[in-house]
């Protein structure tokens, strides 16, 4: 079976990796024998996952991959793409009770890897344990076959779709950035993470009152932290939504990579209004600006670049793809992911903790994953230094809001890179 790549791909490159990583931290120790039979079944329920890059000509197929996933001791990482990974795009590693889940950001999404975790983690624990009794319909799902909606390879339709926007989607010309945040791969070993845990129940008690959500309560949350810690600060503070755009696309079951990234601009003039109600104005904002009619201009602009790049050699397609995607990123003072609710079906009970990695070269200044296990929402606070100046005031807001959570340890994480066929 052979599938087309999305364009994004073209970008990738030793100063472009766009990795993820997601760490998933069991109850016992990761069984590796049990691990590896779930991943070749798995493999079989997801075989646009099953994948290795090969180049036809002046451009990038993916071909069904026969070798097994890899799976690395230490939680260390390897090169997709490369005999370190089997040619795979996905690579796995263990470490005590945690399973490392790498990919490419180019091949696929938060949102479409999910079912691809969860799959790997039911066939685990049913080999594990037997006599435990899951979702029916989540069972259903990963019993059966992929669909032809999954493995639809055709990212973008071949024509522009009738452009109506509805809002205002443009980042003012001048934003506040967070010069203490350096850039650059060069110092990936400064990286930074920070988690808090918030049971679900007091967040969604807290901001369900105020029209809010958790996107735009952690919002609000890093916009007034960031205003407190710079107070000499009048430029626009702007926040990045990532935001996927299926629906608009009329492709909600898609596996390739989706985002668009949804801006919540927070006016210097915003300084004498509580978290309250920043929280309730960053909610109709994103409301208006990730409208299906703002995500169709989003669209033709994939169609554009498709288009554009359609006859160019792979130097000239690479070259006009890192253009295309650089126009976007860091263009924003901080970013938030939020996948949504998990539909866990019962496994959770055997995941004390699931933590997604970014990225900082795509992303603005800081970057924030939000997260659900169990009754738990998990918040990771992304930076580029292990500085605690933004965390110390985000504890001391949360502190003063009676909003209980749990502060883990800082952890250094570091990322996979991608190398593309010769």
């Amino acid at each position: 079976m052979e599938y087309k790549v999305n364009n994004l791909l073209y970008a990738s490159g030793s100063d472009m990796l766009g990795t993820l990583r997601c760490v998933i931290t069991l109850n016992e120790p990761v069984n590796k024998q049990v691990l590896e039979n779930a991943l070749k079944k798995a493999a079989v329920r997801f075989p646009y996952f099953s994948v290795k890059l090969v180049k036809r000509d002046e451009e990038y197929r993916m071909v069904t991959n026969d070798l097994p996933f890899v799976i690395s001791p230490n939680g260390q990482t390897v090169t997709l793409g490369t005999e370190e990974s089997n040619y795979h795009l996905f690579a796995f590693a263990i470490d005590g009770c945690r399973l490392y889940v790498d990919t490419s950001h180019f091949i696929t999404d938060g949102y479409g890897k999910t079912p691809f975790m969860l799959a790997i983690l039911y066939f685990y624990l049913v080999e594990l344990h037997p006599d435990e009794t899951f979702d029916p319909q989540m069972i259903e799902y990963f019993e059966n076959a992929a669909s032809d909606a999954e493995e639809d390879d055709a990212p973008y339709p071949d024509e522009l779709l009738p452009e109506e926007s509805v809002g205002n989607n443009e980042r003012p010309e001048k934003v506040f950035m967070l010069q203490d945040q350096i850039n650059g791969y060069e110092y990936m070993d400064q990286w930074t993470s920070f988690v808090y845990l918030i049971k679900q129940k007091d967040l969604m008690a807290y901001v369900s009152g105020l029209d809010g959500s958790p996107v735009t309560f952690i919002a609000s949350m890093l916009y007034w932290t960031i205003t407190e810690c710079h107070p000499e600060n009048r430029l626009p503070i702007v926040c990045g939504v990532q935001h996927q755009f299926r629906n608009a696309l009329g492709k909600p079951f898609s596996h390739l990579c989706h985002v668009n990234i949804a801006p919540i601009i927070f006016h210097y003039d915003f300084d004498a209004i509580e978290v309250e109600k920043l929280n309730t104005m960053a909610r109709g904002q994103l409301m208006i600006v990730s409208d299906d009619s703002n995500d169709v201009l989003t669209i033709n602009e994939h169609i554009r670049n498709d288009r554009m790049i359609r006859n160019m050699d792979l130097s000239q397609k690479q070259e006009y793809m890192q253009k295309a995607i650089r126009k976007g990123i860091g263009t924003n003072t901080f970013e938030i992911s939020y996948t949504g609710r998990v539909p866990w079906g019962g496994m959770d009970k055997y995941v004390k903790n699931l933590i997604p990695y970014l990225d900082l070269t795509l992303s603005g200044g800081i970057s924030i994953e939000i997260f659900s296990v169990g009754d738990s929402f998990g918040v990771n606070i992304m930076q580029r230094n292990g500085d605690t100046k933004y965390v110390d005031r985000f504890s001391c807001l949360l502190d003063e809001m009676e909003v209980h959570y749990t502060a883990e340890a800082p952890e250094h994480f570091k990322l996979c890179g991608i190398k593309l066929p010769d």
